[in-house]
């Protein structure tokens, strides 16, 4: 199985990732985000001073972009800062408490080309490919997920229920005045409300209404040859949404190619921008991660490996709903409300939403546990929770819960449509952590990686049982055997691109050593044991243990060499493991939203990931759960 959609990427990736989503914009290689600024001066993203000498005209055009966007400036996105730029630069560094010089410093450059590149990322925004008219244009992919040949010399790009429409159109040997004749048949003849005409010599802008459409249309003339597009759209579609893709598609228009005259699009200031910010992220994160002498028994930051800390600061941004003495509630930042016409599918073609609730624990013993929730938005900073938010089509939203339960527990709760989480479960982790990181070199970061990892296998085994229940799918045998399969095929499609193969096994590998402590902290097992719904923890240990060398045998081969499997098991375990991930995709992808329909059928996935060129090393220190962080915790 694979994720339509790689999420959860630090502050300093984000920028450099959305350059790769943001077409018609190519890339600069790598090497090109190390460059200084052009006259080769230091670069301050803070400062207050212009750098708009520094940055190229593709950057200049990412930033009045982000102007359009953010409803700053209303022009074109040339690349040319003209007195309405210099208004719009003005009232956004007013807006933002800043001086109101209307030029461009490091910091609202930086911020303006995010807000652009955040909303193509959204949309899955991309070049047309091999265009049948001729010219160069980009669309929404996320909503227009449609295509065929029209009868314009073009192609027609839908949304797949007919809401959003984009028509591109060729009309060779036309005379001089066929383009006159189009300006008017828009304007006038089809008795449409325009708000909005731009005339000029051999291309012109119309938008209005037409009937129960918006729409807007471009077409320039060269030669004997005209070439446009038109985009229509539903009147009580999401207006804001389609205001910014009208101007996405109009500032990534070239009727007749590219203007070679601008060079290829590279981005080499921003990115040194984003590197420096990156870096001063990091830097007062670190500070603000210190650990505090004054907290005692609670999960907190610890002076560990970057890549292992669940800092705020590298997960998606989240929104506030609402945070008072009755808790907080938090979505992702870009989530969109439910449509109010009861349709399943938002605006931006994503299913309903997410919400993660956090409720304060009426045991004071617990209040740890609530705040660490809390800060470290523990749910949204589960990659693949975060790469499930939006991605099915369910009929109602799913919730994300904290509380105090009474008991040591985690669940699934078919009634409110939520996954509840209880604190008594995160102290018994914490406490099992602690016992197992005796004599370790670090057994307060070993205590939370511990802790962190657990929740989200089990957090990942109750999402499970929310999609069976929420999409209705078939639970071939037993339900609570097939979630933990899901759970494990989840993380072992390497959602997050900034996770080896190695912190995959891991994590695995932790949530086994739990099976494994609950089996040998049990009695043997009685009547009551063989009937319950779950497997026996040594059943599940073993399970788990067969899907990881199943997926990956010739990495994890100590799991059988070492006799933490037997080979009989073992034997069966490839062909095992790779069943249950195909049925998995294919019980699932039917129920894609359209925003991640996938373009081609890939009901593989063998859960591999991406190969890690680093030999395992032997792990060091006393304690058998410690990790180098560099080899496979499985080939040790």
């Amino acid at each position: 199985m694979t994720f339509a959609l790689k999420l959860n990427v630090s502050k300093t990736a984000i920028f450099a990732l959305a350059l790769v989503f943001a077409a018609p914009y190519a890339v600069a290689p790598r090497p090109a985000f190390a460059q200084a600024s052009p006259q080769g001066g230091q670069l301050d993203q803070t400062g207050s001073g212009s750098i708009e000498d520094a940055l190229n005209i593709w950057e200049r055009r990412l930033s009045q972009e982000g102007l359009i966007l953010l409803g700053y400036y209303s022009g074109f996105a040339d690349g040319n800062f003209g007195q309405a730029s210099r208004n719009g630069i003005a009232s956004y560094q007013r807006d933002h408490n800043r001086a109101s010089t209307g030029l461009l410093s490091p910091q609202d450059a930086l911020e303006l080309s995010r807000a652009a590149l955040d909303v193509r990322k959204q949309l899955q925004w991309q070049n047309l490919d091999n265009s049948k008219a001729g010219l160069t244009i980009s669309y929404p992919a996320g909503l227009l997920t449609e295509q065929q040949d029209n009868d314009l010399g073009g192609e027609t790009l839908e949304a797949r229920n007919g809401s959003l429409s984009l028509k591109t159109a060729r009309f060779a040997n036309s005379g001089i005045a066929q383009l006159d004749n189009l300006f008017q048949t828009l304007a006038v003849d089809q008795g449409s409300t325009i708000t909005y005409q731009l005339r000029r010599r051999n291309w012109f802008i119309v938008s209005g209404k037409s009937g129960d459409r918006n729409f807007y249309s471009r077409f320039e003339q060269r030669g004997n040859e005209i070439r446009g597009y038109d985009l229509t759209w539903s009147a009580d579609k999401n207006d804001k949404l389609v205001q910014n893709i009208s101007v996405l598609i109009s500032n990534g228009f070239y009727p007749f190619g590219n203007d070679t005259a601008d060079g290829e699009p590279s981005y080499p200031t921003l990115a040194k921008l984003a590197d420096l910010a990156g870096a001063n992220d990091n830097s007062a994160q670190a500070n603000q991660n210190a650990p505090s002498d004054s907290t005692t028994g609670a999960p907190e930051q610890s002076q560990q490996e970057p890549s292992q800390q669940a800092d705020n600061s590298s997960g998606p941004a989240t929104k506030r709903l609402s945070d008072d003495k009755d808790g907080v509630t938090e979505q992702k930042e870009n989530a969109l409300p439910p449509p109010t016409d009861g349709s399943l599918i938002t605006s931006d073609g994503k299913g309903l939403r997410f919400t993660y609730h956090y409720f304060p624990p009426q045991d004071s013993n617990f209040n740890y546990a609530y705040q660490w929730a809390v800060d470290t938005h523990l749910f949204s900073n589960i990659p693949e929770i975060d790469g499930l938010d939006g991605l099915f089509v369910t009929p109602r939203p799913l919730h994300y819960v904290t509380r105090q339960c009474g008991t040591i527990n985690a669940f699934y709760n078919k009634e409110n449509g939520a996954v509840f989480l209880c604190y008594e479960m995160i102290d018994s982790l914490l406490q099992m952590g602690q016992a197992l990181s005796k004599g370790a070199s670090d057994p307060k970061a070993l205590t939370i990686e511990f802790v962190r990892d657990n929740l989200r296998f089990i957090l990942l085994h109750e999402s499970g049982h929310a999609l069976i229940d929420l999409l209705d799918l078939p639970a071939v045998g037993r339900e609570e055997d097939s979630v933990d399969q899901l759970a494990a095929v989840l993380l072992l499609s390497h959602v997050d691109d900034r996770e080896t193969k190695n912190d995959i096994a891991r994590v695995l590998q932790l949530a086994s050593v739990w099976f494994k402590v609950n089996s040998q902290a049990s009695s043997a097992p009685d009547v009551a044991a063989f009937a319950d719904e779950h497997s026996l923890d040594a059943q599940r240990y073993f399970n788990l243990l067969c899907m990881i060398y199943g997926l990956n045998p010739d990495d994890n081969g100590a799991i059988v060499d070492n006799g933490m499997l037997p080979k009989e098991r073992a034997a069966r375990c490839p062909d095992e493991a790779s069943k249950i991930s195909r049925s998995w995709a294919r019980l699932i992808l039917p129920h894609f939203s359209p925003r991640f329909q996938p373009k081609s059928d890939d009901n593989g996935g063998d859960g591999g990931g991406q190969k890690n060129a680093q030999a395992p090393q032997p792990a060091t220190g006393g304690n058998p759960l410690e990790w180098d962080k560099s080899s496979n915790p499985f080939a040790k």
